[in-house]
C-alpha cells in the first residue's frame, strides 16, 4: 500500500503534503483511527508542527483523511484522523507496482531523522535565508519523495528509464520546472550520477523517456547489503577503429543527410539528427555492448549472433521518412545494412571493453553483469565507469580503477567508493560536477 500511495497522483496537493501522506500511511497504516496531536505525530512522521497542520489541513480538503473529533472532559475535543475509504478504494484500483526492487532502501529513505534540519523553516524568514541555514547535503523531504519515486523505477543497477517526466510530477505534485531544480541538487549531491534527458527522432521507433543514474552506494541509499561495483576504465583511443566511427557519426548527425549519402548506412540514416540525439545514441549503443559482455563474457570471441539484441536494435530504431520510399532507394536493404553495421559496431566494442577489463585478472567477470554510465566520446582517450553486480547471490565486489594506456596495465584498488578521488569520479561520470548545466531539461 505505501507503494501504491508514492506513485499515486492527487490533483493539487503540493509535494510536502504527498510527503506526510505516504509517512503516514507508513507509519499507521490504512485501516485503524489516529487520534495523536499535531506535537506527537510531529515527532512520529519526522516532520515540523507547522507542516503537520498544513499537510493534515490540505489531506482533509483533498477528501484523503477524514477527520472526526473525540469528546475530553478536560478541555477542547481531540482530533482524529484516518484515511478515507474512497483514496483506499482508488489505491486499491491502482496496479500493483512490479518489479520494484529497492522497497528496502524507499522504507528507510522517507524515514527522516527529525526535524533539526527544518527548525529554520519554523522560525521563518525569506527563502535565501532558510537557503543559508540549510546544512550542506542534507536530503529535504520533498527530495527524499522524488528519490523514493525514481527508486521504484530503478533496476538493480539503480537506472531509471521507464518513468517519463508527467509521471514524476504526479507523483510527486512536482512542476516540471521544480522537477529540474531538484534533480539538479540531487544530482550535485551525488545521488543521482547521470542523467540522459528524454528524446524524440524521425530514426527512433518511440520517444526515449529521460534515463536517470541513481548511485546505489550512497550513504543515503545503502540498505540492502549489495553495493554496487565499480571498475573504471581508461584506455587510448587509437586502440579502437571503432572510436573513429563514433566520432564520425557525431560528425554527421550535425550536419546535413546529403552529405553523407554515399558513406556507410550508419552514417546515412544517422545523418542530420542533431546534437542532442548523439548522447542518446551513444548510450544506446553502449548498454547493447554490456548486453553482449553479460551475456556472453566467456565465448564474445566467436562472434556470438545474438538475436535478442537484434531484435533489440529492430525496436529501438527505424527510418527517417526521407528514406523510405523512394524508387532510387532500396529501404529494406538500408535498413538491413544498418542493423548489421549496429550489430557489429556493438560487437566490436563489447570485445574492445573486454580486452580491457580483462587486465583485472582477479576478478571473476564472467560471473558479473554491467552497465556503463554514460560519459561523451572524445577523441584520443576513452574514460568508462563500468557497474557490476553478480548474476549469483554470491560473487566478487569492490572498487578498481583499469589504466590500460602505458606499456603496461595498472590497477589501484579502493575499499569504498568514497575512497575514490573526486577528480576521478568525475573523469569516469560517477558524479556531475556541481552546477554542469547540460543535463536537465
Amino acid at each position: 500500500m505505501p507503494l501504491r500511495a508514492l506513485l499515486c497522483e492527487i490533483m493539487g496537493l503540493k509535494p510536502e503534503a504527498k510527503y506526510f501522506l505516504v509517512r503516514f500511511i507508513q507509519c499507521f497504516g490504512v485501516t485503524d483511527p489516529v487520534d495523536l496531536g499535531v506535537k506527537d505525530l510531529a515527532k512520529q512522521v519526522g516532520v515540523t508542527d507547522r507542516q503537520v497542520s498544513a499537510a493534515l489541513d490540505a489531506l482533509v480538503d483533498a477528501a484523503i483523511l477524514i477527520r472526526s473529533l473525540i469528546p475530553n472532559e478536560r478541555g477542547r475535543p481531540a482530533r482524529c484522523h484516518r484515511v478515507a475509504k474512497t483514496f483506499l478504494a482508488q489505491l486499491d484500483r491502482l496496479p500493483v507496482p512490479l518489479g520494484v526492487m529497492h522497497e528496502v532502501v524507499i522504507e528507510r529513505l522517507m524515514v527522516h531523522a527529525g526535524h533539526v534540519a527544518d527548525q529554520g523553516e519554523e522560525r521563518g524568514g525569506s527563502l535565501a535565508e532558510l537557503r543559508a541555514r540549510r546544512k550542506p547535503g542534507v536530503l529535504n523531504r520533498v527530495n527524499r519523495l522524488l528519490l523514493a519515486v525514481l527508486l521504484c523505477g530503478a533496476d538493480r543497477f539503480g537506472v531509471v528509464r521507464n518513468l517519463g517526466t508527467v509521471q514524476i510530477c504526479k507523483a510527486t505534485g512536482l512542476t516540471k520546472e521544480m522537477l529540474r531544480n531538484r534533480l539538479k541538487t540531487l544530482m550535485d549531491q551525488a545521488l543521482i550520477r547521470s542523467y540522459i534527458p528524454g528524446l524524440s527522432s524521425p530514426v527512433l521507433a518511440v520517444k526515449r523517456k529521460s534515463v536517470y543514474y541513481l548511485n546505489l552506494n550512497h550513504a543515503q541509499m545503502v540498505g540492502d547489503g549489495q553495493a554496487t561495483s565499480i571498475l573504471g576504465i581508461s584506455g587510448a583511443g587509437k586502440d579502437h577503429l571503432g572510436l573513429d566511427l563514433l566520432l564520425g557519426i557525431r560528425s554527421a548527425v550535425n550536419r546535413e543527410r546529403k552529405e553523407y549519402a554515399e558513406k556507410a548506412p550508419i552514417l546515412k540514416v544517422l545523418a542530420g539528427q542533431g546534437r542532442s540525439f548523439y548522447r542518446t545514441f551513444q548510450a544506446l549503443l553502449e548498454e547493447y555492448a554490456t548486453q553482449l559482455l553479460s551475456r556472453h563474457w566467456l565465448n564474445l570471441k566467436d562472434r556470438v549472433d545474438d538475436l535478442q539484441l537484434r531484435q533489440q536494435i529492430l525496436k529501438d530504431f527505424r527510418l527517417p521518412a526521407d528514406l523510405q520510399g523512394s524508387d532510387d532507394i532500396d529501404a529494406g536493404d538500408i535498413r538491413t545494412r544498418f542493423n548489421d553495421q549496429l550489430f557489429n559496431f556493438a560487437y566490436d566494442m563489447a570485445l574492445w571493453f573486454k580486452s580491457l577489463l580483462s587486465s583485472a585478472s582477479d576478478v571473476p567477470l564472467s560471473d558479473l553483469e554491467f552497465v556503463i554510465v554514460p560519459q561523451p566520446a572524445t577523441p584520443g582517450h576513452l574514460y568508462r565507469a563500468f557497474l557490476a553486480r553478480p548474476k549469483a547471490d554470491q560473487c566478487w565486489s569492490g572498487y578498481l580503477i583499469i589504466d590500460t594506456r602505458g606499456a603496461k596495465a595498472s590497477i589501484r584498488s579502493f575499499v569504498g567508493e568514497q575512497e575514490m578521488p573526486l577528480e576521478e569520479l568525475y573523469v569516469y561520470g560517477l558524479r556531475s560536477r556541481p552546477g554542469n548545466g547540460e543535463v536537465i531539461k
